[in-house]
């Protein structure tokens, strides 16, 4: 397990590594990497070609920083091969023969560089849609635990204050039965909207499922909350009246001055207050200061 984790982690850190570097930077380590296997191939001569091998940083370029700099490699190993092949003793018929050579292996890699970069967007493109919340935008569940893990992290190491918001919707089964569910799903969307377009960049908004949605706000103590909390209710409920929805809001706020020994049981703090005021009448905001 302790090495299944380490490789885990190596893996993780190398991700990360690459996906800091520049596209110059990712094009001239493919560079490198291009003339390191030409100067293999011309060493080992041309009774034993390398040619599939300059497919790597090729595959390398494209995957980290696109097809147009994974074409342009390609065409870089093309010229290293023809020169490796010449300087080896390999001996073409005619120019000709040698610009065949020269343009059938650019083709090659060119073609699979635009369709590894193709799968790499396809890649991110699935990626980014298992995390967000199908129909309003937000986070879904499963990247807000994720984040949330981070930032508990973030919160035991450097002794930063954190607060979850947590709002549910007041009367929301009423707006499905009286407008319909095409209407309940366009609230649902105002009210994540409106929550993203509001809060700071490093905010993060999240549907849990239903009409409950959960709010990290990182390095964000009690005093703080209660200057944002107001502002995001306020926002929404005027956009409920304008648009004649019954919608009330009910929210907990939880600031975590010192974090528990596991992120779920921030959630779990969150959601029992949740419980707490829809019991107690609804359409209301409570805070709560966690302190360990």
């Amino acid at each position: 397990m302790r090495a299944l984790l380490n490789r885990e982690s190596s893996s993780f850190i190398m991700r990360n590594f690459y996906r800091g570097q520049s596209k110059a930077a990712i094009v001239a380590i493919g560079l490198v990497s291009a003339v390191v296997v030409g100067a293999i191939d011309y060493l080992t001569g041309h009774q034993m070609p390398l040619t599939p091998i300059y497919l790597l940083p090729v595959g390398f370029v494209a995957w980290q920083a696109g097809a147009g700099a994974g074409v342009m490699l390609a065409l870089s190993c093309a010229a290293i091969w023809l020169g490796a092949q010449h300087y080896a003793g390999l001996h073409f018929s005619s120019i000709f023969v040698a610009l065949w050579h020269f343009l059938s292996l650019a083709a090659m890699a060119g073609a699979f560089a635009i369709l590894l970069a193709r799968l790499r967007r396809a890649q991110s493109r699935t990626q980014a849609l298992s995390l967000v919340d199908f129909l309003t935008g937000a986070l879904n569940s499963r990247a807000f635990y994720s984040i949330l893990e981070n930032e508990h992290r973030k919160c035991e190491r450097y002794e930063r204050p954190l607060t979850l918001i947590y709002l549910g919707l007041d009367n929301f089964k009423r707006v499905n039965d009286q407008f319909g569910h095409t209407v309940g799903d366009k609230v649902l969307l105002q009210v994540a909207r409106n929550m993203m377009r509001h809060l700071r960049a490093t905010d993060r908004v999240a549907r849990l499922g239903g009409d409950e949605f959960i709010v990290l706000l990182p390095e964000t103590d009690l005093q703080a909350a209660k200057q944002v909390v107001p502002k995001i209710r306020e926002r929404i409920m005027a956009e409920m009246v304008e648009r004649q929805w019954p919608i009330t809001m009910s929210v907990a706020v939880v600031t975590f001055a010192r974090v528990p020994p596991a992120a779920r049981t921030m959630i779990t703090t969150a959601e029992k207050m949740m419980r707490v005021i829809k019991k107690s009448g609804k359409d209301t905001v409570r805070y709560a200061s966690f302190k360990g």
